[in-house]
């Protein structure tokens, strides 16, 4: 594995690891931050996950509901 992809990888799992902290912040421990504070968590925590997938599998999900089924 290349740096590039071993640089990739290490961050993605990282903003998945940040991500699922804050949502589990703001579930489990609502009264650790303030109230106007935490709908932003929740923003941010679903911003690093979806940060966290690559851009090649946003690139390619429009194509996921255009496919063939004419086999059904």
């Amino acid at each position: 594995m290349d740096k590039r992809k071993r640089w990739l990888a290490f961050r993605g799992r990282l903003l998945i690891i940040v991500g699922v902290t804050a949502l589990l912040v703001a579930m489990f421990l609502p009264d650790q931050i303030p109230t106007q504070l935490a709908p932003l968590v929740v923003v941010f925590g679903v911003g690093f996950i979806f940060l966290a997938v690559p851009w090649r599998v946003w690139r390619n999900l429009p194509s996921l509901f255009h496919r063939d089924d004419t086999w059904l």
